[in-house]
């Protein structure tokens, strides 16, 4: 859908959903979403009373007001805003971004909460690339009015707010300089969470031997391939299961296990709890 907004320029689009009352009482969904070309005069004021939102700035300078500050997101900085409190959003020259407005049972909390650990809306990680991808994946299959589940929305959701819920433990391991071998692994499993992961799989995107691309990336983080993958979606499972109420079931899902029963294994055996008492303390 083409957005007629002052200040957004034609070749903007968006996309609105409606994810039914008892999929948003225990999952995230996006209301809408799109990316956006603006420029000077684009201007949008609220009261409150609206759905979080998600922005990720591609270009250009998003000027934000939130509870009575001033804020600045720039190329490739996240904004998070809890639009249940006054704010307002502008462009003064030209500004590129990607957004959703999501909802959930817990969607306010846990845009104020990410907020206050972040000490402000404005989130600098090192994860926006990959966001980015995600985001321009899903919206590129709108663009082709391809279907678009609330599901597959849902998962978007999670996977945007459980980097910045624990970018200091998700998606990491202990070498800070990682290769562009590791790197370019580390990336392609955080994008295919939803995957079973083997040697044979992950060697190939790099075009390595089996063999020789597990020593690499063992020598340089200290895990295997597989061990990362594993811990990896197991610290995903841990940022779903604190701050939703996403049943056992569509977490295994989400994450490619083959039965509720080997997720819950994999979770005991590097948590030390099984995911309900986890999600209980």
């Amino acid at each position: 859908m083409i957005c007629r907004e002052r200040g957004v320029t034609g070749q903007s689009q968006y996309f609105f959903f409606s994810p039914s009352d008892s999929f948003l009482e225990h999952n995230y969904g996006i209301i809408n979403c799109g990316h956006f070309y603006c420029r000077f005069g684009y201007r949008i004021e609220r009261e409150g009373n609206a759905f979080p939102l998600f922005v990720l700035v591609i270009d250009g300078e998003f000027h934000l007001t939130y509870d009575d500050k001033y804020y600045i997101g720039s190329k490739g900085d996240i904004l998070l805003i809890d639009c249940s409190k006054p704010h307002t959003y502008y462009v003064e020259t030209n500004c590129e971004f990607l957004y959703f407005h999501f909802a959930g049972n817990s969607a306010y909390e846990v845009a104020s909460s990410l907020v206050i650990k972040n000490a402000s809306p404005v989130f600098r990680i090192s994860g926006g690339d990959q966001l980015r991808r995600i985001l321009d994946h899903t919206l590129s299959k709108l663009y082709d009015s391809k279907p678009v589940g609330d599901v597959e929305l849902s998962c978007l959701a999670y996977r945007c707010l459980c980097t910045l819920q624990a970018e200091d433990d998700i998606f990491t391991v202990e070498d800070s300089h990682p290769s562009d071998v590791v790197n370019r692994t580390m990336t392609y499993i955080k994008e295919h969470l939803d995957h079973k992961f083997t040697l044979s799989e992950l060697a190939e995107q790099v075009n390595m031997s089996d063999y020789y691309f597990a020593h690499i990336f063992k020598k340089e983080t200290g895990i295997s391939p597989i061990e990362y993958a594993s811990q990896t979606k197991i610290n995903y499972a841990k940022s779903i299961l604190k701050t939703s109420e996403t049943s056992i079931s569509e977490i295994t899902d989400m994450l490619g296990y083959s039965s509720n029963a080997s997720f819950i294994n994999a979770f005991k055996k590097r948590v030390g709890i099984s995911p309900a008492r986890f999600r209980k303390s």
